[in-house]
């Protein structure tokens, strides 16, 4: 069981955490979901269809060691870490500390990942791009003139009616440091109910391994970068997972 200064941490904050599979259910077109989420996602899957869309999902749950291999290899340099431009950019012309910026605008934090929560999915739309088309999940595809514009469109006019089965797009760019996300789809009833969760996590513990065996006697490598984030916790969490809270 993980333990904080305020107490013991139970299955729910595991759960925010990435932690723990415990509620979600597994569910066709979806995977992996909050079942409250997942059947929003089915409704508005159906009504995708009717306007013309095939609205599929890239990429839902994503559990605690999935984000933490995906965070460490860009921290290392073994996997690429993209600019606002769409083009890898080099550690070797940055700081530690920008690296470690660089990385947070477009990936989470292990832990904080909204996609922990079943609750946020990334999607597209396979029947739009040409047979054998690699998604990138970059803004360019979803924006005047790419592949999934009308997809994006339809979506965005829903979500400003508040008449898209409860979802909406937490990154915009309107506030905090990550990225626009036109693919990203949250549903707000059931995401808000994580959001506190997260804030009593011990999460530094957690990435530095000090809590042992977590869970069924599955232990995680340490957090890459982690002399770098520690110092800048408040600060990281306010920029970059706080500000997307409703």
């Amino acid at each position: 069981m993980v333990t904080n200064k305020k107490g013991i941490a139970g299955t729910s904050v595991l759960r925010a955490m990435g932690l723990s599979r415990e509620g979600l259910a597994d569910l066709p077109e979806v995977g992996l979901a909050n079942e409250a989420a997942a059947e929003a996602l089915k409704r508005l899957i159906a009504r995708a269809r009717q306007a013309g869309f095939k609205l599929s999902v890239a990429s839902g749950y994503r559990d605690y060691g999935r984000q933490l291999a995906i965070f460490n290899a860009k921290m290392r340099g073994e996997r690429p870490v993209y600019g606002d431009t769409g083009l890898a950019i080099t550690r070797q012309t940055l700081s530690s500390a920008q690296w470690l910026h660089a990385i947070l605008r477009y990936s989470a934090l292990p832990g904080t990942s909204r996609h922990h929560w079943g609750t946020d999915f990334d999607i597209w739309d396979p029947t739009a791009p040409p047979t054998g088309y690699e998604l990138q999940l970059h803004p360019s595809e979803y924006s005047e003139g790419g592949p999934f514009e009308p997809l994006t469109d339809w979506l965005t006019s829903l979500i400003s009616k508040d008449d898209a089965e409860g979802f909406y797009r937490p990154y915009t760019g309107e506030v905090g440091g990550v990225a626009p996300e036109p693919w990203h789809l949250s549903h707000r009833p059931s995401a808000r109910g994580f959001q506190s969760l997260v804030d009593s996590a011990p999460l530094i513990e957690v990435w530095s391994d000090r809590l042992g065996n977590l869970r069924d006697s599955v232990k995680f490598e340490a957090l890459e970068g982690l002399e770098e984030v520690e110092p800048q916790f408040d600060a990281i969490m306010a920029r970059y997972v706080r500000s997307y809270w409703v």
